[in-house]
């Protein structure tokens, strides 16, 4: 059943404010363009089902920035009863990471060891005490003999211990003082627009082998990106504001990003923020690496 109603009247006015097409909303929201197209006609039969009615709408109403849950609350007359029955997917046991498992088994295998440790440092300490006490006593025994000369002076004999005189003890050589390595020097970072074309823009980046690019959301945007084999990078999908992500782009040659409302996505790489070239709602940015020498 269609109805004309003044919540999908709304919605649309707000999508063509925001300069947005219903492709454009498809990206952001990942809602097929015949469901959008039937929230802003009334068409709300055309829903896989009465439940997803409120759901979608919420999604393009945050999408284009009208307060969703102000705007159904305000048109509730206008929308289908949905039924009470909802399932709910039970949340997944907590899985206990390999991690963690590690540093469990880590500790048991330290505390089975901790009282041979113990054992061994006492032994270590009784020692050093024997060896103490005996030095103390080699040092006060009287071995020394003290005998007369001709004249009658007394003076001591030496031990057998004692060296002869004329032997003198070879020096120490000192130990020759080693240069300090000096540390290589940060390789320098460069960053260029290498060319545009249609939505995409490429970037040219020359620095160090690290690389990590910081991705921040100040508004809802649809977000993906892959390396130079097209592999993903991160699962395309709609972030909203506050949300952010850090991509480690060291082993890769190339990133790809695919954004929508890409005003509301602020790019960062190696604490470097990338200008935009092109003033585009929904563009492509591709980054090609060079390492520095």
């Amino acid at each position: 059943m269609i109805v004309l109603n003044e919540m999908g009247t709304r919605l649309k006015e707000a999508r063509i404010a925001k300069g947005y097409s219903l492709e454009d909303l498809q990206d952001v929201t990942k809602i097929q363009k015949r469901y959008l197209a039937g929230i802003e006609e009334g068409n709300y039969s055309m829903m896989p089902g009465q439940f997803y009615v409120r759901a979608f709408i919420k999604q393009y109403a945050d999408a284009v920035g009208l307060n969703a849950d102000e705007l159904l609350e305000q048109h509730k007359a206008e929308m289908p009863e949905t039924t009470k029955e909802q399932v709910s997917k039970p949340m997944a046991a907590p899985v206990r990471s390999r991690r963690q498992a590690m540093s469990k088994s880590s500790s048991s295998r330290i505390n089975e060891k901790m009282p041979m440790v113990i054992v061994a440092l006492f032994i270590v300490v009784i020692v050093a005490v024997m060896w103490f006490f005996f030095n103390m006593l080699g040092e006060n025994d009287p071995t020394d003999e003290v005998t007369e000369n001709d004249d009658g002076v007394q003076y001591e004999a030496p031990s057998e211990n004692t060296p002869p005189a004329s032997e003198e003890e070879p020096a120490e050589e000192e130990a020759e003082e080693q240069p300090e390595e000096e540390e290589p020097a940060e390789p320098e970072t460069e960053i260029s627009v290498a060319g545009t074309d249609g939505q995409t823009t490429t970037y040219q980046w020359t620095g160090p082998a690290e690389r990590e690019l910081l991705i921040e959301v100040t508004g809802p945007s649809w977000v993906g990106a892959t390396d130079e084999n097209g592999e993903n990078l991160i699962e395309a999908a709609t972030m909203q504001a506050g949300q952010s992500e850090t991509l480690d782009l060291s082993e890769v040659s190339l990133v790809r990003l695919r954004l929508g409302a890409a005003p509301n996505v602020d790019l960062t790489l190696n604490g470097e923020p990338i200008e935009y070239e092109q003033d585009l709602t929904t563009q492509n940015i591709v980054i090609e690496f060079t390492d520095a020498e």
